[in-house]
């Protein structure tokens, strides 16, 4: 799976996943089929750092308990302003000093050696990084530019704007839909009939019926266009 292609499906999934562990799955699931091993996705403030990912817990505890963020070599990447990059611990492992080799080492024994990273400001000096890694030494090296520069630009921000409007959705009880009742909304509010989605969707017309009835129900309304509109004003789709 080429870049662009990958950056797709990050802003597909954005698109029509209702919670943040639906997203993260997804997203999990999506790195694999490109040849990752892992993906993150990481909110960087001194007061307010989120990550989401599915790298090994411990590394994931030692990473922030030892600060690691001011020696990762993707964030401080990061912090020189918007950019799509490749990277490799090979690349800064042999002019690092002491504790940078020390963490380069450490990630490289938990399967993080070279990656594929995007990021953009998040805003009052934070900004967002989306991550896919890799346990085998990349061979591709440096910035990419260009179309696929800017399409992945715009998935990690796509990324970003999703991960926060679910977390406050979830903070304030809003009922999670499913990715099928979102798809199936989403193509409805693109003016498809439930024919036509059951094709784009390879489900029956029975399962799209059941799914918009499961998705009104959530959302509290009678009719399919109340529940577009409903979905559409929330965010959801």
């Amino acid at each position: 799976m080429n870049e662009r292609r990958i950056f797709e499906r990050v802003i597909d999934l954005c698109q029509v996943q209702s919670s943040s562990n639906a997203l993260n799955n997804s997203l999990v699931c999506l790195a694999g089929a490109a040849g990752f091993d892992h993906y993150a996705y990481f909110r960087a403030h001194p007061n307010d750092n989120f990550v989401a990912t599915d790298y090994p817990i411990e590394w994931q505890r030692r990473y922030f308990a030892r600060s690691y963020m001011t020696l990762d070599p993707v964030v401080t990447t990061a912090k020189r302003g918007t950019q799509v990059f490749y990277w490799s611990v090979d690349d800064v492992r042999p002019r690092a000093c002491r504790d940078q080799r020390r963490f380069y080492t450490e990630a490289a024994e938990f399967g993080l050696k070279s990656g594929l990273s995007v990021s953009v400001s998040a805003g009052f000096g934070r900004f967002a990084i989306l991550t896919f890694t890799s346990s085998s030494h990349g061979r591709r090296r440096g910035s990419l530019a260009g179309e696929t520069s800017g399409l992945g630009i715009t998935a990690a921000a796509f990324l970003h704007s999703r991960m926060r409007h679910m977390e406050d959705l979830e903070c304030n009880g809003t009922a999670s839909l499913s990715a099928t009742e979102l798809a199936c909304l989403k193509w409805s509010s693109e003016g498809k009939t439930m024919v036509e989605i059951a094709a784009i969707l390879d489900i029956t017309y029975t399962c799209v019926r059941r799914n918009l009835r499961r998705a009104m129900d959530k959302l509290g309304v009678c009719k399919l266009s109340q529940a577009t509109a409903a979905a559409t004003r929330r965010l959801l789709i």
